[in-house]
């Protein structure tokens, strides 16, 4: 009797210092570091990593850039369990092209048709017994200002010739167009240029073939979109005040304008400071009776990331440009990741007091990226709240502080109950 009396006094302390708000025994650390951890992390969103390939790739986003770090230092993947998971950042800024290897040609025959006139270059291999590959034209052009349509063949002996594009050369008011991109490396050893209307018998002498070996594609990178902007007048300039409140790695601004004209501009950042720009610092945009001449992007060169830029644009006595809309192609960074925990697995964002962290896997990157990645994708943004009630969800409401009150208070009450009965019975 005196034992149950003991159970039925600590039953029912318990229940009364729960009720009264006392703190029960904690979850254990383990658990609650899912919960807790990341309490200063104001966002998340749900990452879907599907498919069966160890690594995983996803692209960020506008929300991310708007919500995280400037230099996305906090940015974090978590899996199933609260746990970090490694991962390493690779970003979309353009590589500058260096040309290794450049050929010399030899100009081998030459034809002036009634329509055209065509002109034969024999490549000269770089080294004896090596292949030659190329994925650029480099023409030394007439002195005289002139427009041409031209056309570009390949041919592996220079008797069977293969058709590859269509370009334009010219040399007019300053302005210069003397290379043509093949689009692809060949290996031919002979190239054609038909000049088409060449009534001039303008001179293509000098061909130089290039290869720029080092490359690198980031048309995966590559996002565009029509951002919010304004165009004012102040003076003789154009003001093109342009908004990237979402911080987006900005790396060419598109401007579509209509008229001929030929204007010097200025970048200027959200303080004002001159941003360098790629290919001089003047627009034009020529407009013959067959054929334009246009240069009207704007390329940083390093990537923008101002909440807001300005383009000026000088147009002395000129009435102001018509701009009809103004584009922007930003890149995007990836996160590359090795889906190798349980998930379902969250990227956080949104603390600026975080440092960037540090992985293994960083170092491994050249091995994961000559492989297969699967492509993940990125869920709607929740947060900090929505983010803790989604993390304590996953791992169990048991392992919240909340749930295991609520056990104890529950197993108190029917231990009270089953103790009652007891001494019920054996009262009668």
């Amino acid at each position: 009797m005196k034992i149950k009396s003991k159970i039925l006094q600590v039953s029912l302390a318990v229940l009364f210092l729960s009720g009264l708000g006392f703190p029960l025994p904690d979850i254990p650390a383990a658990a609650a570091e899912s919960v807790e951890s990341y309490a200063a992390w104001r966002f998340s969103k749900p990452i879907e990593a599907g498919g069966d390939v160890p690594y995983h790739a996803l692209y960020l986003d506008e929300d991310v850039y708007r919500e995280a770090a400037e230099d996305l230092s906090d940015l974090r993947i978590v899996d199933g369990q609260g746990k970090t998971v490694p991962f390493y950042m690779d970003n979309g800024e353009t590589v500058i092209s260096e040309y290794t290897t450049a050929y010399a040609s030899k100009l081998v025959h030459t034809a002036n048709q009634k329509t055209a006139a065509i002109f034969d270059y024999k490549i000269t291999p770089a080294r004896e017994n090596t292949d030659i590959v190329g994925n650029k034209l480099v023409f030394e052009l007439p002195e005289e200002a002139f427009l041409k349509h031209v056309q570009v063949f390949g041919s592996y002996d220079g008797n069977v010739w293969e058709p590859l594009l269509k370009a334009d050369l010219y040399a007019t008011d300053g302005l210069e167009q003397n290379s043509i991109e093949l689009g692809a490396a060949y290996k031919f050893g002979y190239y054609r240029l038909r000049v088409e209307n060449n009534i001039e018998q303008l001179a293509f002498d000098k061909l130089e073939l290039r290869l720029n070996s080092q490359e690198v594609k980031k048309t995966d990178y590559k996002r565009e979109q029509t951002p919010e902007y304004t165009i004012t007048q102040k003076g003789n300039e154009t003001h093109i005040i342009v908004d990237n409140g979402n911080r987006l790695n900005i790396s060419k601004v598109l401007l579509d304008s209509t008229g001929n004209f030929s204007r010097k501009y200025k970048l200027l950042d959200e303080s004002g400071q001159p941003v360098g720009t790629a290919d001089g610092d003047e627009l034009y945009r020529l407009d013959f009776k067959d054929a334009k001449i246009t240069a009207t992007d704007i390329i940083p060169l390093q990537l923008l990331r101002s909440r807001v830029f300005t383009v000026v644009i000088e147009n002395n006595d000129d009435a102001p440009l018509r701009i009809n809309k103004v584009h922007t192609e930003y890149f995007v960074d990836k996160l590359v990741f090795a889906a190798d925990t349980q998930g379902p697995y969250k990227l956080l964002y949104g603390n600026p007091q975080a440092s960037a962290p540090q992985y293994d896997i960083a170092h491994f990157k050249d091995y994961i990226e000559s492989g297969t990645l699967n492509l993940a994708l990125l869920g709607t943004q929740n947060t900090a709240r929505e983010a803790s009630v989604g993390t304590a969800a996953g791992s169990g409401w048991l392992q919240s502080k909340t749930g295991f009150n609520i056990i104890i208070v529950t197993v108190s009450l029917l231990l009270i109950i089953v103790l009652i009965r007891k001494m019920n019975q054996t009262r009668t």
